[in-house]
């Protein structure tokens, strides 16, 4: 039976550049009991249908025509004040920005059982036991319902947010990306707490995410929105195994798999169509490998394909050879995308200092990228032949970082003493030029610190760091810039990395204006070189942009480019592709692992998310409360995992495919604070094969002499101990 049924929904919205047609004519049918994932880019219109559904849109969103039908109701013929009443009781939903949607000035418990009582009618002492049952039903420990949301870690302050979804029993939850930018053990948590109360209650999910392997562990159907349409539906098993759609061929190749990794991902060029004026024929056909003539002129329909699938592709009974051709990843990259970009670029203005914002004005924006530049500011030195110690760029020697927290008058005041946070300790590794090495942990581990230490942002409080032979705890101010012109960090997120009131020429051109660049002829070619070498084709259309006018896709291409504008010999990238979409991600990881190779490049990436290490990196290095905890080549790392922290962030990785189901987590949840230091393995608290000498001794630190290590009893010599074995087995 159909608890949904939407028809013929468009929605626009006005802007004071036109109107935008986000949503186009979309027809979705709901089941019963039914999980449905609505997958697709950003800018595809999967949010909006939401909004649309749960008519929450903003001011300049408007149902144009169409239907949406719940439980034979049609909601778009509700008074406010009767659609009001659903919310909540009937529709629930978890919105995109989950972690920020609970008051911080308020208890959590409090505003649960203000839900209850305004919402839901219950007393003051019902909507105390219906509180405390759904933090029992998500996990959540009921003592943290007196607890401000600054007291909940990421993945509890999810969990508190599922519980408010479902706390007057809705018949239908709506979750707009669920687990984005969450751990990958904190993400395998909530997918298995929505999968559990799938089954226990019965509920009717549409899951709103651009992340497929979410989609393959908790849904049985598959909806594909692109470019405010929904272009292919199916059962999530023929879906994932078989797709009928070009489109949905290129979300499933651009994902790393763990379980059948590929050499490379695809990326899908180019961008959606402008939908202020849409294509008179198939909006894919643009990005389309497979494209006729015929699809620039006939706009296909959603039809049968198959039994219960539908498609809208005009070569729809020719997928099963095209499938086998689109498994060649050059395909996609010949695909010439000629659409011009949507927003013009505004006229350049002064900063009021003499300075442009924008390109010089008197150069013209067409530089010859054959023509080569000198480059004086920067010698950069080539391995040399003097042997394995010629060739490693960089190390780290017991490296240790310690904050201070706490204390001071506030904390006389509040009663707190001061604390320390062991951020790091006692880490040491190599790293050779040209290698690619990935840090991966949770959240909370010591990564960011460690990027941070490797770069010289922050300065280590014991150990010793050396850069190409320089100890950078003696480096002086002359030194530290040549240091600062060789080493570049690359931010998490694009949105914050870049000043909002700078033209991208602007932003790109500061390094070299720093670094005694004085002719603007050899800057503004460099920049232009730079963006072409990342991808961002035509180079000369970008230079008077501001980061506003561009996707988060391209805008982390422009961070890119600015790490790399200097020609560095080292780069940290921290989470470079965390909140961008799986297309757009798989751009970008091609082209940093292209330019490493190209460049010699030595980089050290910053992950929870294996998957994508195993893609980028030729080692990856384990953390945990800030220590190395297992290192090794990346295949041996994912394939031969030796330490049990190791072997849990491998199994919490999702697998975009639904007849390989996540199994369920042996660790215990929560990385404990790291204002402790352990006299035993650090580990041990959650350790599933946790024995008594984990808790009376260390395990021997990581040596970097061999190529596969971890710091673990089971492993290496200790393992062979008789008493160790017997625990071993008690353990198991």
């Amino acid at each position: 039976m159909s608890i949904l049924s939407i028809r013929d929904l468009k929605v626009n919205y006005h802007t004071q550049d036109g109107t935008v047609q986000a949503v186009d004519g979309v027809d979705l049918d709901l089941d019963e009991s039914q999980r449905l994932g609505l997958i697709g880019e950003s800018g595809c219109g999967k949010t909006t249908l939401l909004k649309a559904i749960v008519q929450v849109l903003p001011r300049n969103g408007h149902i144009v025509s169409g239907e949406i039908k719940f439980k034979g109701m049609d909601l778009l013929k509700l008074p406010p004040a009767e659609m009001r009443q659903l919310r909540w009781r009937e529709i629930a939903t978890i919105p995109q920005a989950s972690m920020d949607s609970l008051n911080p000035v308020q208890r959590v418990g409090s505003q649960l059982m203000k839900l209850l009582r305004v919402r839901g009618g219950y007393t003051k002492k019902a909507a105390r036991k219906r509180a405390v049952d759904l933090f029992d039903m998500v996990g959540l420990d009921t003592e943290r319902l007196m607890h401000y949301p600054h007291e909940f870690s990421g993945g509890m302050k999810q969990r508190a947010v599922i519980a408010m979804a479902l706390a007057l029993e809705p018949s239908l939850l709506i979750a707009d990306e669920p687990v984005t930018a969450l751990d990958v053990i904190v993400q395998h948590q909530i997918l298995e707490v929505l999968r559990r109360l799938e089954r226990e209650l019965n509920l009717t999910v549409m899951l709103i995410t651009h992340d497929i392997s979410v989609v393959a562990q908790v849904c049985d159907s598959v909806s594909v929105m692109y470019a405010g349409r929904i272009v292919e539906e199916a059962a999530a098993e023929p879906f994932f195994a078989s797709p009928a759609h070009p489109y949905s061929l290129g979300l499933q190749q651009a994902f790393p798999n763990l379980a059948s990794p590929r050499d490379v991902l695809v990326s899908i060029e180019g961008y959606p169509p402008d939908l202020r004026e849409p294509p008179a024929g198939c909006r894919f056909a643009e990005r389309c490998p497979f494209v006729q003539e015929t699809c620039h002129d006939i706009d296909p329909q959603l039809e049968v394909v198959g039994d219960g699938r539908m498609a809208a592709c005009l070569r729809s009974n020719e997928m099963d050879s095209l499938r086998h051709q689109a498994e060649d990843p050059s395909l996609w990259q010949n695909v010439e995308v000629t659409r011009g970009f949507a927003l013009p670029a505004p006229k350049s203005a002064g900063d009021g200092r003499g300075e442009p914002l924008g390109r010089p004005s008197n150069v013209s924006h067409q530089v010859a990228a054959d023509q080569p530049v000198a480059d004086p500011y920067k010698d950069k030195p080539e391995p040399g032949d003097g042997g394995e110690s010629d060739d490693i760029l960089l190390k780290m020697n017991d490296v240790s970082k310690r904050f201070k927290i706490g204390g001071g008058l506030a904390g006389l005041l509040r009663g707190d003493k001061e604390q320390t946070v062991y951020a790091v300790n006692n880490i040491s590794f190599t790293l050779r030029r040209g290698e690619s090495l990935g840090l991966a942990g949770e959240s909370g581990c010591g990564k960011s610190t460690t990027g941070k230490l490797l770069v010289k942002l922050i300065d280590a409080s014991d150990g010793q760091i050396v850069f190409d032979g320089a100890d950078l705890s003696r480096v002086d101010d002359k030194e530290l810039l040549g240091f600062r012109s060789r080493v570049q960090l690359m931010f998490q997120n694009p949105f914050e990395a870049l000043n909002p009131r700078f033209t991208l020429y602007r932003s790109l051109t500061e390094p070299l204006i720093i670094h005694g660049w004085k002719d603007e002829n050899e800057r503004l070619q460099r920049v232009v070189e730079t963006l072409d070498r990342v991808n961002l084709r035509p180079a000369e259309v970008f230079l008077d942009k501001y980061p506003h006018q561009l996707s988060g896709g391209q805008l982390q291409r422009v961070v890119l480019a600015r790490a790399l504008v200097l020609h560095p010999d080292f780069l940290v990238a921290d989470e470079p592709v965390s909140m961008l979409d799986v297309s757009v991600r798989a751009g970008i990881l091609n082209t940093t692992r292209r330019l490493a190779r190209e460049l010699g490049l030595a980089t050290v990436y910053i992950s929870h998310d294996l998957s994508l290490l195993q893609y980028t990196c030729d080692r990856i290095a384990i953390m945990y409360l800030g220590e190395i905890v297992e290192i090794g080549p990346s295949n041996e790392v994912i394939n031969k995992p030796q330490h049990p922290y190791t072997k849990a962030l491998i199994a919490a990785v999702p697998v975009p495919d639904p007849t390989i189901e996540n199994p369920p987590l042996r660790i215990r949840e929560g990385v404990p604070r790291p204002t402790e230091q352990f006299i035993g393995c650090p580990f041990a608290q959650r350790c599933p094969e946790v024995m008594e000498a984990c808790l009376d001794f260390r395990p021997p630190a990581i040596a970097d002499d061999r190529e596969h290590q971890a710091q673990c009893h089971l492993y290496g010599e200790h393992r062979n101990s008789p008493k160790l074995q017997r625990e071993a087995d008690i353990a198991r």
